[in-house]
């Protein structure tokens, strides 16, 4: 199954994404050697010329960070896209205030508490809730592993599975579903 994006939207893919690239209103494949700041940089560019001055939805579609690589690695260490997002780099989505409604992110993991409260990586929950009030914008994220399709069509992406919240622009919670797993993805892959 997919999601339809209202538009416009616009989808930051990894040079090595998992599953389908996704395709909206404006679409970037992300080189892996780009820093987050010209990264974000970009993207507010590019909402400042979009219809009404701003993008309905940022997608960010890479690879979550995960602690180790076995099957009982858990997330919440960052973002492969680029040279990498991290909390270092959450102050940098200010440049999106304003311009930006929604960031999806649907990298395997992303909101994960592997390390509660910790001052660095490893808190999902605390990186999701910093680009929330960095960019003053509702977040939205999943705390597991995540399957992606191989097509889709445009303005689609995957749909979530497991635990998946959301952040709203000053950094609560506000919402939460898990979509369960698939069993046999869980047995490959682990349930995290």
């Amino acid at each position: 199954m997919s999601i339809t994006i209202p538009q416009p939207s616009m989808a930051l893919n990894s040079h090595d994404v998992p599953g389908a690239k996704y395709r909206m209103w404006n679409t970037w494949d992300v080189p892996v050697n780009d820093n987050p700041g010209h990264i974000l940089g970009w993207c507010a560019s590019v909402a400042s010329g979009a219809p009404d001055g701003y993008l309905r939805v940022l997608i960010i579609n890479c690879h979550g960070w995960y602690n180790n690589t076995s099957r009982s690695g858990t997330g919440g260490f960052g973002l492969s896209l680029g040279t990498g997002i991290q909390r270092a780099h959450t102050s940098l989505f200010s440049v999106l205030r304003g311009k930006v409604a929604n960031i999806w992110i649907t990298a395997c993991g992303t909101a994960r508490i592997t390390t509660p409260g910790t001052s660095g990586d490893g808190d999902g929950n605390l990186f999701c809730q910093e680009i929330a009030r960095a960019a003053n914008t509702y977040v939205v994220a999943a705390t597991t592993h995540q399957v992606g399709d191989l097509w889709l069509g445009q303005n689609e992406i995957d749909d979530f599975e497991g635990l998946v919240v959301k952040y709203n622009p000053s950094g609560a919670m506000v919402w939460s579903q898990d979509y369960g797993r698939n069993p046999i993805e869980g047995l490959i892959n682990g349930w995290n």
